[in-house]
């Protein structure tokens, strides 16, 4: 059953794979989420001014900048509105520790853990959060 908190969360994903947006979107969504999915940095940065998301889920290896870069650069250009990063990526989950600790996002997803991994993480990421 979804969560009543759960249907009005706004989840921004990037990623530069249709395949994984689609894939990652349609599961999000179906587990209750509101979801934006985004393919390039212009189009990420309008959603994440216009529509103010609760959550942003990224990929860690992308054309335009790396995920990793990406999680910087929201915390350096919003500083006071700490919004949950997740990276979800192929890299393998105890080589992601480093690079989230690094980068300022809050967590990690292996994309080995399937789709289901990132639900579970906005959730334990969100739990208790008044949006």
């Amino acid at each position: 059953m979804i969560a009543p908190a759960e249907r009005s969360l706004r989840v921004l994903l990037i990623d530069d794979s249709e395949i994984v947006l689609e894939a990652t979107s349609a599961m999000l969504t179906n587990a209750g989420f509101d979801v934006r999915a985004v393919s390039s940095m212009q189009r990420f940065l309008n959603a994440l001014l216009d529509w103010k998301p609760h959550v942003v889920v990224t990929d860690l290896h992308m054309p335009e900048m790396s995920g990793a870069e990406l999680c910087a650069w929201i915390r350096r250009q919003m500083p006071t509105n700490r919004i949950p990063i997740v990276v979800y990526s192929s890299t393998p989950e105890h080589e992601l520790e480093d690079i989230v600790r690094d980068s300022g996002a809050d967590a990690c997803v292996s994309k080995e853990r399937g789709l289901m991994g990132v639900a579970d993480r906005i959730r334990e990421l969100c739990d208790g959060i008044v949006f």
